[in-house]
């Protein structure tokens, strides 16, 4: 089983959205994925509850459950979203676990702010200090016809972290959230758009980990 965190502690920086798009699309692969939603709001677990059997299956996974368990389960991806203020040894044990690190960031001032805070926190742990956990950047709601674009892109610039994708900012997301569904169960009049946006962050999250069968 291969785990992909998702975290970033300030809060509307796009966890949900890439959380619920990434488990989503691994579905979509006829993998075995699993959600678990530790964020007390609980977007991600109201997001499946709301999502149509007829779409590919995706697993909810209690806040408390064990990885043996999941093991246990014959799930192959778990999808973890990580509350806003995650910090401290939560954030630490949860970096530990986990085999996939994705940054969601938008651009903003105060996100940008946030998450240059949050990167040089993590930067000594030893999974990201040994390179034994991959870490990517995605930036979110990014409308490339904008200065704040233009700012993330040279903000981005100053990491040693690789920016694996950018995902535009639509309606689509929205629409999605409501529905219970991924930009990936959408037709093709509706999705194509933005399955061209994943390419790159779905080909990087593949090179990084491959999915291990039992």
């Amino acid at each position: 089983m291969q785990t992909i965190l998702v975290a970033n502690p300030k809060g509307g920086s796009g966890k949900t959205t890439l959380v619920t798009n990434v488990a989503g699309w691994l579905a979509g692969k006829r993998q075995r994925v699993a959600l678990q939603d530790l964020d007390p709001q609980r977007s991600s677990a109201e997001w499946l509850v709301r999502r149509p059997a007829l779409f590919p299956r995706i697993v909810a996974v209690d806040p408390q459950a064990k990885s043996r368990d999941l093991k246990e389960d014959r799930v192959d991806w778990l999808v973890v979203d990580t509350p806003a203020g995650l910090r401290g040894d939560d954030l630490r044990d949860a970096v530990r676990r986990a085999d996939v690190m994705l940054v969601p960031l938008t651009p903003s001032a105060f996100d940008m702010a946030a998450t240059q805070h949050f990167l040089a926190a993590i930067h000594d742990f030893k999974a990201v200090r040994k390179g034994t956990l991959a870490l990517g950047i995605v930036a979110m709601r990014v409308d490339a016809r904008t200065r704040s674009a233009a700012d993330l892109d040279a903000f981005l610039e100053d990491f040693d972290f690789p920016i694996v994708g950018h995902l535009r900012d639509t309606q689509v997301y929205i629409h999605c959230a409501r529905d219970g569904a991924s930009v990936f169960d959408l037709p093709r009049s509706r999705g194509e758009h933005d399955w061209e946006q994943w390419k790159p962050l779905a080909r990087w999250i593949a090179r990084q980990a491959e999915p291990k069968k039992d």
